[in-house]
Order: C-alpha cells, then structure tokens, then sequence
C-alpha cells in the first residue's frame, strides 16, 4: 500500500499541473518579482531638478546692418554657480556660436541674465538662443549645459 501512495501523490492531478495551480504560483510569483523590481528602480531613479530659463531676440525682422536686442535669464536647483550665453547661428541648421555671456552668479541668491545687442550684417535668416550653463565655482571654470531655450528666429532684410 505505500507503493501505491507514492504513486498516487506523482500524478498530475495531485501535484496541481492539470487544475492551473502551478501556473497560477508562476504568475504571482512574476507579478511580485515584477513590484520589487520597480520599487527598487523608483528608490534609485534621482529626482528631477527644477528649472527655467527665458530668452527673447527683439525684432522679428530688421534691415541689414539694424541691432538686435538678445536678452535672457535662467535659473537651475541643479547647479549652484551659473552663467546665461546668448548663442547665434545663420541659417536654420549648423553650428552655434556664443555672442555673449553674462557674468557668474550664484544661483540661489539670483538668476543668471545676459542682455547684448548685435548688428544683423547680411540679409538672410538668423536664429538665437539662450543657454544656461553651470560652472565650477564663482570664478567660472568648466562650463557644462543645464538648460538651452527654443530658437527665436530674425529675418534680415
């Protein structure tokens, strides 16, 4: 008789395969697997810092050899020294090139601005653009991106 038992307790229906029971284990065991594996990424992910930066290129259009006033500021919880660059490029595609950047400012006590004009010399299309850049300490140092505003466009006549 205790052959029998152990025969008995090998068959399909007493291990649970035929009534969905091992599946069912399966699938709690992943959607658990599933949860920790997110909690443990949401408990490493960094928090975003916060940030805005604000540019305008005054006016939309002007003559050829007319100034155009570039003005902008900008502030991060990223960065603790910063400075705010005007950057031009011609056309609506290439390389950007810096005009100017305003001074370093630490960047708890106040934004960092830039207000430049710039003589538009040829007719044709010119775009501008604000970038926030951290730097290593209140003398300037490695500069590193942090925030670049959206293109304002001037068509030179």
């Amino acid at each position: 008789m205790t052959t029998r038992k152990a025969m008995t307790a090998r068959t399909p229906a007493a291990t649970g395969a035929a009534s969905g029971t091992g599946r069912r284990r399966g699938a709690r065991a992943a959607a658990v697997g599933a949860i920790g594996l997110a909690a443990a990424v949401l408990a490493v992910t960094p928090a975003f810092a916060k940030g805005s930066a604000t540019f305008s290129a005054s006016p939309g259009t002007v003559q050829h050899g007319a100034l155009v006033h570039l003005k902008g500021q900008g502030d991060s919880d990223a960065i603790q020294y910063g400075m705010f660059c005007a950057q031009q490029r011609t056309g609506t595609s290439g390389a950007w090139h810096t005009v100017k950047c305003g001074k370093v400012v630490e960047v708890a006590a106040q934004e960092a601005a830039v207000d430049v004009k710039v003589k538009a010399a040829k007719p044709g299309t010119l775009q501008f653009r604000g970038v926030l850049y951290g730097v290593d300490g209140p003398h300037g140092g490695h500069p590193v991106a942090d925030i670049h505003t959206a293109a304002r466009t001037v068509h030179v006549r």
